[in-house]
């Protein structure tokens, strides 16, 4: 398994000649990173005197944070194995009649499959940035900052993950399935990208981070 390496025999893979992990694990590791430092910052305000009004909803995002990090953890493992599916049906025998056929419908379900899961990475992701969103002002200002990273990794993820998911379409033959696909990346694209901008201006408003304001 993808993730119980260590960072730097991860990072290896990454960097080696081997297909897979690839850009889809990655993915899932952005969104991982980022529901993990948006959970941070929920950590550091709980149990403060002065956000105890807010303690029954960052209590709820923490408990769909918690959830979220366990589902991108495994899509780092389960894009992989989706990415392997399809190189194993390509590799299968095609020399008679039954053979090219068997092996056709192998690929056609792996593709389906590969844009499948970076899909689910996606999805994820975007919620992340909704539970980023919902709680940017009512948590701890010292931990903004890690709030912010944790918005730019898991945006960063989403994107990865959509590129993986259109990288696929044009393998797969079944076109409403293929069109299906193709809108729910755009739609998570255009609902990604209002919570970045809106996050970014909230953080940028403290004085502390005004070099960064666009």
């Amino acid at each position: 398994m993808l993730t119980t390496l260590t960072v730097s025999e991860f990072t290896a893979r990454l960097a080696s000649k081997d297909p897979a992990p690839g850009g889809g694990s990655a993915a899932a590791l952005s969104g991982l990173l980022g529901a993990s430092l948006v959970a941070m910052a929920i950590s550091l305000t709980r149990g403060r005197p002065e956000f105890a009004a807010h303690e029954t909803l960052l209590a709820g995002w923490e408990a769909e944070l918690g959830r979220l990090r366990v589902d991108l953890q495994l899509l780092i493992d389960r894009d992989a194995a989706a990415f392997a599916a399809v190189m194993s049906a390509l590799d299968l025998p095609d020399e008679t009649q039954a053979e090219r056929e068997a092996r056709h419908a192998a690929v056609q379900q792996a593709t389906r499959e590969a844009a499948e899961v970076p899909l689910l990475t996606a999805r994820a992701c975007l919620t992340v940035l909704e539970a980023a969103r919902a709680v940017l002002d009512k948590v701890n200002p010292h931990a903004v900052s890690d709030l912010a990273v944790g918005v730019l990794s898991c945006h960063a993820g989403l994107i990865g993950a959509l590129f993986n998911i259109a990288v696929n379409l044009p393998g797969l033959e079944d076109r409403a399935v293929a069109a299906g696909l193709g809108d729910q990346l755009v739609l998570l694209r255009d609902r990604a990208a209002p919570l970045v901008a809106a996050i970014k201006e909230k953080a940028c408003g403290d004085p502390a981070f005004a070099a960064l304001r666009d």
